[in-house]
């Protein structure tokens, strides 16, 4: 196995001494050398950068921030201590101002640093266990590899059996679908009678119905002309075509009636033979529903196996090959201690990195004072200057 190059980025050394150039704040403005800025003559100067209220503390820290960072790339004055903000004559609140900005730089920094840390640590518990696995195989190469091996002569024996059964199962199968198919064919047959008497039981009956409506019709018409024709020759005659009528009517629903029981009685027969038929089927059905199931089962476990087996052979072939290279195990012995050690200072680091954000967040506290009462400020000069707009 290779070696691999675990590195962590630290981040700048802010604990070396500072090398300053010369700045001259008598009149409050920096010396031509270090470049012409009076960024800390006056605090509402400093933080002018402001042209709208901030949204919230954390934006008006970016800027001032932002507005900090250029100063002080110029002048280098990021980090000092308070005895050389005193020899140059930066009080506290600029003092606090400078320490702001390292706080800000810090704990980007120690998020960083913290994930970096946890991916380093989670590599190291990878190569622990590795290296454990690979310590347990070379104390006990022969016996891991002899249970390998009968695992896997085992599981093929047993994958072999299966499939023989499989094959048995999808013969029975195959045999009782195609018996189950002929069987539907000869229903077919005898279902073909009663099918076709149904169909004509049903035709007879609607023709039937309709016949009975159609003497319907004309017997309310022979009604109605009754009512109409009074009395006299007119009124006999219409009498007489309201009996012929009538007796047409009942003639037409008595066929009715007729062909419908004729209709419900074919059904009867109709849905006995259906329900002979699939009792006659259902058998097979079930036989075939039940086949399919234990072919999907055997299915399964055959490939269940077959899984076993490759995972039992790559293990094999990793045990050979850490029996055959053991300077590879030695090399990540190695490797695993001294990542440990070095976690061990990577965490110091960090520990150290923490103190010093603490310290600067106790040291900005002015400076984030200052900062809301600007925003607060700025937000009370807007308010006066949208009412008088007004």
């Amino acid at each position: 196995m290779a070696d691999r190059d675990i590195t962590i980025p630290m981040g700048p050394d802010r604990t070396g001494e500072l090398n300053l150039p010369p700045i001259d704040f008598g009149d409050g403005s920096y010396s031509e050398e270090a470049g012409e800025a009076d960024a800390y003559s006056d605090y509402a100067d400093y933080a002018g950068y402001a042209q709208a209220p901030a949204e919230d503390e954390e934006v008006a820290y970016a800027g001032i921030n932002e507005r900090y960072e250029e100063a002080a790339d110029d002048y280098n004055i990021g980090g000092i201590t308070e005895e050389e903000a005193n020899a140059q004559g930066i009080d506290e609140v600029q003092m606090s101002f400078l320490a702001l900005k390292d706080s800000i730089g810090q704990g980007r920094e120690l998020k960083a640093r913290e994930k970096e840390l946890d991916e380093f640590a989670a590599q190291i518990d990878a190569d622990k266990e590795e290296l454990a696995d690979r310590e347990d195989i070379l104390e006990n190469y022969q016996v891991l590899v002899t249970d390998l091996d009968n695992v896997i002569a085992q599981n093929t024996n047993d994958r072999e059996a299966l499939k023989m059964e499989l094959s048995q199962v999808t013969a029975k199968l195959d045999e009782t679908s195609e018996a189950l198919e002929r069987m539907r064919e000869y229903h077919d047959g005898q279902m073909d009678p009663f099918e076709k008497n149904l169909g004509r039981a049903r035709a007879y009956a609607d023709q039937a119905k309709n016949d009975e409506r159609s003497r319907k019709s004309e017997l309310n018409a022979a009604e109605s002309e009754v009512k109409r024709a009074g009395s006299g020759d007119e009124a006999t005659m219409a009498s007489a075509r309201l009996e012929q009528v009538q007796v047409a009517f009942d003639e037409a629903s008595a066929r009715s009636e007729k062909a419908k029981r004729a209709l419900e009685e074919a059904q009867r027969a109709y849905d006995d033979a259906i329900a002979q038929v699939e009792q006659a089927e259902s058998p097979l059905e079930h036989t075939i529903e039940d086949l399919e199931k234990q072919a999907d089962d055997l299915k399964a476990d055959i490939s269940e196996l077959g899984e076993e087996i490759s995972t039992a052979r790559r293990r094999r072939q990793y045990c050979e090959t850490v029996y055959q290279y053991p300077d590879e195990t030695a090399k990540l012995r190695e490797r695993v201690l001294a990542d440990e050690q070095r976690m061990i200072e990577l965490d110091e680091e960090a520990e150290e990195l923490r103190d010093r954000l603490s310290q600067s967040k106790e040291q900005s506290k002015k400076a984030k004072i200052a900062i809301v009462a600007l925003i607060v400020v700025i937000i009370v000069i807007i308010i006066l200057l949208v009412a008088r707009t007004r």
